[in-house]
């Protein structure tokens, strides 16, 4: 995974805002995502078999490599106690696992779980133990122990952001590791380009990485950012293929809908020897900082930050 710039600690600027400024503006961009009718939650998306199967199961194998790259780029020991919050399909918690480390997945979804449960049985694992809930909804005292590691890795659909990050650094000794979008994924990039043809409203994207270091500042944690290369685009083998994903997505119930689907998909989607790509280039970060510093930075931080108007 290749590198393109990279960034440590804060950055000062002008106007003073409040404490929680950046925090207000994650839950704002949030809350306006969550309210757009007719799109469901994330979770209800994926807690579907085939869609599974299609996007993350088949991958596995494929995707293997690039989670060994990023469990090598934490620096994370064999035998490391680690949590593992959105674990998914156990993307990462497998392979740590197979490093000997002792892991507890985090993950709500039914379905991803149960995927889970099978690519561990594959892969002959120590056992993971699974929480079967939101982040929002753990306490860290079911947790356990305290971890050395603990990872979100593109997991972050979360309201009350300070709240989640407060409680990652009351369960960690050692470094707390967050993947996130630092431009719009392609299907936030495909709600923006659609939502207004197919239901008539503009469609607010989720907050990105940018908000979230400065979240982090304001928390007084003085964080590490990494630019990810790229998060991995998105392949269809036919145009019907994508044109029908992209419909569920949008929830299109018309054949109006369905036509400016498959318009876009014919006039924007690129076809390559993996099959048809669809267009754009998400770029990701890697955020990542030390549990125990942090906290004395916050004990030192004020309620306030200085950074430009926006």
């Amino acid at each position: 995974m290749n590198n393109r710039n990279s960034i440590n600690g804060p950055v000062p600027g002008t106007d003073s805002l409040p404490g929680t400024y950046w925090q207000e503006r994650w839950k704002k961009q949030r809350l306006a995502r969550l309210a757009v009718p007719r799109t469901g939650s994330p979770d209800s998306f994926w807690n579907n078999k085939k869609r599974l199967s299609d996007h993350f199961i088949q991958n596995l194998d494929s995707g293997r490599k690039e989670a060994e790259e990023r469990i090598s780029g934490m620096g994370i020991r064999d035998g490391s106690r680690v949590l593992d919050i959105g674990a998914g399909t156990g993307t990462l918690a497998i392979p740590l696992a197979v490093h000997g480390c002792d892991v507890v997945a985090v993950e709500p979804g039914e379905e991803m779980r149960d995927a889970l449960g099978l690519y561990e049985k594959q892969q002959q694992v120590r056992p993971i133990t699974i929480v079967p809930k939101r982040w929002e909804e753990v306490t860290p005292e079911e947790l356990g122990a305290p971890f050395d590691v603990v990872i979100a890795s593109y997991s972050l659909m979360i309201t009350d952001i300070g709240d989640a990050i407060r409680k990652m650094q009351s369960v960690c000794t050692g470094q707390v590791h967050l993947f996130w979008f630092l431009t719009q994924p392609y299907t936030a990039m495909l709600n923006t380009a659609l939502w207004p043809q197919v239901h008539g409203a503009e469609f607010p994207g989720e907050p990105t990485a940018d908000c979230l270091w400065q979240v982090l500042y304001e928390m007084g944690i003085y964080a590490n950012l990494t630019v990810e290369a790229s998060c991995e685009p998105a392949y269809f083998p036919t145009i019907d293929d994508a044109a029908k994903d992209f419909c569920k997505r949008l929830d299109c119930t018309t054949p109006e809908q369905d036509r400016a689907v498959r318009e876009y998909c014919e006039t924007t989607l690129t076809k390559t020897e993996r099959g048809y790509r669809v267009a754009g280039e998400a770029l990701g970060a890697h955020i990542w900082w030390d549990a125990n510093s942090s906290r004395c930075a916050q004990d030192r931080s004020r309620n306030t930050l200085r950074y430009p108007n926006t």
